[in-house]
């Protein structure tokens, strides 16, 4: 697709149609910027007033210092924001998807940041740099280096100038060639996607396997040390047991605090409560540690340490550390998130680690006045078999785990009450599957953190939300949850997030198209007050193949274009979408209809849906960018439930609490029937 030139005669009457029409359109969100379609040639915009789509902040920390992203902003048509893509490489790929034209309209203009007198080039990693502020230049105009060594995060940058003199300069610096827009357009990028990140999640599961057969390798030491009879408490065994060898516990109650800073594993006979088949179920029988009620009751500082067969209580119920907080008034050159690390990665614990990578956590319980497990400093960690019972109400408790800045690997676990099931913050690459998560703010909550599968876990009676992801995360694959019972299902935000297989009943909210350049598919959303909500300003996400059955309202959307809810001729299933004279799936569906969205719950809306007043608001719709905003249309309204067997799970007569599973590995693994790439939530 040519870029818009405002020249031809289809510019001419694309142009007119939107000084027509520009009286209808709704600006509905505060900081983005409204273009003037009455103008024949917009001019460029702050790009901070632009709403930005492809790489964008996620990328913070490897574009911090003088690493830059070349910029381009597009004018469309019928969209009243200004878009802006971070990467050159991000505008081209949607020009191709066939969906951003029919959504946002013809791009009237589009400009691209240059750089001819910013002394580019690239920092000590590769990654392409420059200095100062650029300059906006038609696309058509620019001249392009591409081939260079410089790039970004995802791999190739494409540098323009507006010079060619310019750009040889870079290119004799730099290699590469000097090429047109028409070759630019052309071009195949590199492009991470949440079809990409779909593709990733098996092999993410896989790893977790790796990982916790690697820790219970590491746990298996020989027994060195037997307290009651080689040593009075643990906290003795400890100091006087070799590194890399077990300290047995026997079987009673200690009440005592423990610190271990040597690599050693501390084995119980078993918490009682959760974990292996060998576990003892008499509370007898039980290895209990006891603290006095104040801070952490056991804490570890060395890396490789493993933790087995205990029952933890006596906690304290500090959720910050004072003393911390006052250092850090005084300290110079702060990180930027440490108010953060002090308001989430201090206070008591029933296991607090610091920069112990290597920790292994299984078959462990803890009764937690504040956290149940605190993981900080890179303590990477993998857990199995951990049971955290919180504070009734969760503004007296904390995090049944915190991980800062430490990667966690979490299976066969249990959260119950207090403030977050599973808090993470910078915790790249973590796993929490096959887990239970009950009457917590949030189950799990993510923050600042990418690459991670949440998979296989059962959500119930969450305050906010089952599952929820915020604040710059990219990469996350959600997959396989039950989410019952809770103020929302599923709110991931960030970038290039996969949402898959989840089952989600009875929720005030299913899930939210929060994340942007992200893929929704194959989710059953049954009996909520509301299925889904489109939340982006401008559509960039795909929702296909979800199946929405029984709720209150299946979709509604916030301000911004059109969504289109599908992928080519292939839609969602939603309840009462066939009703009426039309063969199935030939007439298209709007849940944000007002006659749409009650054809699943009142049969007289079906003549309201074909009498001509209905036609002709279906018409107005599709031309007038105004008329349509904030709504949903999915085109191919699928004629039966992609996954009959798990609706008939939580539907049928046999249906009960228990979490219904899908077999999303199998799918996703020989490409099942899962859909494309992203394109328009």
């Amino acid at each position: 697709m040519a870029v818009f030139d405002p020249d031809s005669a289809r510019s001419r009457r694309v142009r007119f149609a939107v000084v027509a029409l520009v009286a209808l359109a709704a600006v509905g969100t505060a900081g983005a910027f409204a273009a003037d379609p009455s103008e024949s040639v917009p001019e460029p915009v702050r790009f901070d007033d632009a709403v930005e789509l492809g790489l964008s902040s996620e990328t913070d920390a490897q574009m911090a210092g003088d690493a830059t992203l070349p910029r381009v902003q597009v004018f469309y048509s019928q969209l009243q924001y200004v878009v802006g893509y971070n990467g050159i490489g991000s505008f081209v790929d949607s020009q191709r998807d066939g969906r951003t034209e029919r959504q946002f309209g013809y791009p009237l203009v589009a400009y691209v940041e240059t750089f001819d007198h910013r002394d580019p080039g690239t920092t000590e990693s590769g990654l392409f740099a420059a200095t100062g502020a650029g300059g906006w230049t038609p696309v058509s105009e620019a001249r392009y280096v591409v081939g260079s060594d410089a790039l970004t995060p995802s791999g190739e940058v494409v540098v323009p100038f507006r010079n060619r003199e310019a750009a040889a300069a870079f290119v004799d610096d730099h290699g590469g060639s000097v090429v047109g827009w028409e070759s630019v357009r052309t071009r195949s990028f590199a492009v991470d996607s949440a079809a990409t990140v779909r593709s990733l999640a098996p092999e993410r599961w896989r790893t977790a396997n790796e990982r916790l057969a690697a820790a219970e390798r590491r746990a298996d030491r020989p027994v060195s040390v037997v307290v009651g009879e080689d040593a009075p408490t643990i906290d003795a065994a400890v100091a006087a047991a070799p590194p890399n060898t077990t300290v047995r516990v026997p079987p009673g109650t200690y009440e005592e605090t423990v610190t271990v800073n040597r690599s050693v594993t501390i084995a119980g006979a078993g918490s009682g409560r959760v974990g292996s088949a060998e576990a003892p179920t008499d509370d007898a029988e039980a290895t209990r540690v006891v603290g006095n009620g104040t801070g952490s009751v056991v804490t570890v500082r060395a890396p490789d340490i493993a933790l087995t067969g205990l029952r933890i209580a006596g906690t304290g119920n500090e959720t910050r550390d004072p003393e911390a907080a006052r250092e850090s008034r005084d300290r110079e050159g702060k990180a930027w998130d440490t108010n953060i690390q002090l308001g989430y990665g201090h206070g008591d614990a029933g296991v607090k680690a610091v920069r112990a990578p290597g920790l292994v956590i299984d078959d462990v319980s803890v009764d937690a006045n504040a956290s149940g497990l605190l993981l900080r400093e890179g303590s990477h960690a993998t857990v199995s078999g951990l049971l955290v019972e919180g504070a009734d109400e969760w503004q007296d408790g904390f995090m049944g785990i915190a991980g800062m800045e430490s990667r966690l690997t979490v299976t066969d676990s249990r959260f119950e009450g207090g403030r977050d099931g599973i808090y993470l913050h910078r915790a790249d690459g973590s796993v929490v599957r096959n887990s239970t998560f009950v009457d917590n703010r949030y189950g799990t909550h993510l923050m600042y953190t990418g690459d991670a599968l949440v998979a296989d876990n059962a959500f119930r009676n969450e305050l906010f939300a089952g599952v929820t992801v915020m604040t710059r995360p990219a990469g996350n694959a959600i997959v396989g949850n039950d989410v019952r019972n809770s103020s929302a299902g599923i709110q991931a935000s960030g970038t290039r997030t996969y949402v898959g297989y989840n089952t989600l009943v009875g929720n005030e909210l299913g899930f939210s198209t929060s994340a942007r350049g992200s893929l929704y598919e194959h989710n059953v959303v049954v009996g909520n007050a509301l299925g889904a909500r489109a939340t982006t300003v401008v559509p960039s996400s795909r929702v296909v193949a979800n199946d929405f059955v029984g709720n209150a309202d299946h979709a509604t959307a916030g301000a911004g274009a059109l969504r289109v809810w599908a992928d080519g001729d292939r839609g969602n299933y939603w309840e009462g979408a066939n009703a009426g004279p039309h063969d199935p799936g030939e007439r298209a569906y709007r849940p944000t209809s007002p006659v749409d969205a009650a054809l699943h719950r009142e049969v007289s809306a079906i003549a309201v849906r074909e009498s001509p007043a209905a036609r002709l608001l279906g018409r107005l719709r599709g031309t007038v960018p105004g008329a349509r905003s904030g709504s949903i249309i999915d085109p191919s309204p699928a004629v039966a439930p992609y996954h009959p067997d798990r609706v008939d799970a939580v539907t049928g007569a046999a249906a009960g609490d228990g979490p219904v599973r899908a077999d999303w590995r199998s799918a996703l693994a020989v490409g099942g029937n899962a859909t494309g790439t992203e394109g328009s939530a």
